[in-house]
């Protein structure tokens, strides 16, 4: 009997989206096999979900990765605890025998990748909607999820086993790959190009216009964006970032790359791949951004420079120059962060530096007397 996941009122009437029973119950020994960990206890055992330690059941997975929390998954329901060998050996406590481990150096890898596993995709239920507008023109392949309210335009592809949620509007000659998700109410404009894998959260605008306009004493004048977007695989993108079409050629968002809430990214920008763009930041056009990029919340970066690979950015840098592989800045303007640092010493003295000036300057004044 399949689940019902959600009620979307469509046109006055109320439909009921079924979400597919996922088949996600696992052998602890082929989750270790699947994650190259190593099984302390009952092979057999068969899990179900994976939640954080107060949520857990005798069907969970869930995690420590310090000792505090190992001695608090310990007392819980869960039934298999991720964790590292020397956190593992470093607890003593009887309750250690009730448990089965899946053992590994780096225990929130191994979990994040168990859940991903046991967590049915959201959205999902292998149907088109009849109440999906859907051009005839369009290329959609095997296993698709689009529900009520998507409009696909023309001359569209879209690969094996994507979901597309509720409200979805994907402009003309868009391609997008395969296992991608788009929650609702995403825009994809015209000519986009998504690759696979990729996950957009819902309200974020993909190939709007870029900010380009030529000004004079008469006005300002809009440029043609002609260009478009491409997002590499294994991208994810967090609610409402607007990310902006070239103006000529594309804006890039390289392989691997995690952007998270509010964050606008201009024209031309092109961001390098396994990058983590905070909340907030912001990019401005025609700038690069090398391979494992960081950018705090609300950093903004000046346009038409390149960032270095590994570069840092803290929160609230404002990046208006090119910086050297793994340069940690920050401030505003941005700069090595021990010289930021040393500056905002100097500023916090600064008035026990002008008391003492203007003491120097009274005893100048009368010795000149």
């Amino acid at each position: 009997m399949p689940k019902i996941n959600y009620i979307f009122k469509w046109g006055g009437q109320i439909t009921l989206i079924a979400e597919r029973e996922k088949e996600n119950k696992y052998k602890i020994s082929k989750l270790a096999e699947i994650t190259e960990s190593e099984i302390k206890g009952n092979r057999e055992l068969v899990v179900d979900n994976a939640r954080g330690v107060s949520e857990s059941i005798e069907t969970s997975v869930t995690f420590a990765d310090q000792i505090e929390y190992l001695h608090e998954a310990l007392k819980s329901e869960a039934a298999v605890i991720v964790s590292s060998y020397e956190i593992c050996e470093q607890v003593e406590s009887d309750l250690k025998a009730e448990k089965t481990f899946l053992l590994t150096d780096h225990p929130r890898r191994v979990y994040a990748k168990i859940a991903d596993i046991l967590t049915p995709r959201p959205y999902e239920n292998k149907e088109i909607s009849e109440r999906a507008v859907v051009d005839q023109s369009s290329k959609l392949g095997k296993n698709l999820s689009i529900h009520p309210g998507v409009v696909i335009a023309e001359n569209v592809q879209i690969g094996d086993n994507s979901i597309i949620a509720p409200g979805v509007i994907i402009g003309p000659d868009v391609k997008i790959g395969e296992n991608c998700l788009l929650h609702p109410g995403v825009i994809i404009e015209r000519d986009t190009i998504i690759e696979n894998d990729v996950i957009i959260q819902s309200g974020a605008v993909i190939g709007s216009d870029g900010f380009g306009f030529a000004t004079d004493e008469s006005g300002h004048h809009k440029i043609p964006q002609q260009g478009n977007v491409i997002i590499e695989s294994k991208v994810e993108i967090g609610a409402n970032v607007t990310i902006d079409r070239g103006a000529s050629g594309p804006t890039i968002i390289k392989q691997g790359t995690k952007l998270d809430n509010l964050i606008q990214i201009g024209h031309n920008v092109e961001v390098g791949e396994e990058s983590l763009l905070v909340a907030q930041s912001g990019i401005a056009g025609s700038t690069t951004l090398g391979r494992r990029v960081t950018l705090g919340g609300q950093a903004g970066v000046v346009g038409h420079i390149k960032l270095a690979d590994n570069t840092i950015a803290a929160a609230r840098a404002m990046v208006t120059s090119r910086t050297n592989a793994g340069d940690f800045i920050s401030g505003a303007p941005a700069q090595i962060h021990r010289d930021a640092l040393k500056e905002q010493a100097y500023l916090r003295r600064l008035p026990k530096y002008i008391e003492r000036i203007k003491e120097l300057e009274k005893r100048i004044t009368e010795l000149e007397k």
